[in-house]
């Protein structure tokens, strides 16, 4: 749970919610085709609770957040610059709308997909 202190009072903000904005997040990332388990225990359980925030691992160390980011990524595109273009936008994305430095963003790819063009 991350906590910001206001003149007006106390801000709490879940990891669940930070997990919910990382995830749109990543999902608008181009080259991004989905989101992955980080093991298959996980992906079971996902799949059972139809768990929005699949493939998001969110902690705070220290007064950071260190983000765990588990996808899928379209075959083809240049997996360096798609991992590289999706921590600078996870990092951003939380950065602004939560005002909390991220410590790190960690992308695990977890798969390669092929579209079909038809």
């Amino acid at each position: 749970m991350t906590t910001n202190e206001t003149p007006r009072g106390t801000i709490e903000i879940s990891t669940n919610a930070i997990a919910s904005l990382v995830s749109h997040t990543v999902l608008q990332t181009y080259g991004v085709v989905g989101m992955a388990a980080p093991n298959l225990a996980s992906d079971i359980a996902a799949s059972l609770t139809r768990d929005p925030n699949r493939g998001i691992q969110v902690r705070q160390e220290d007064s950071q957040i260190v983000i765990d980011v588990y996808v899928i990524i379209e075959y083809g595109t240049r997996i360096a610059s798609v991992a590289n273009s999706l921590i600078n936008s996870v990092r951003y994305a939380v950065e602004q709308r939560i005002g909390v430095p991220v410590g790190q963003v960690n992308v695990h790819v977890q798969g390669l997909r092929v579209s079909r063009t038809e």
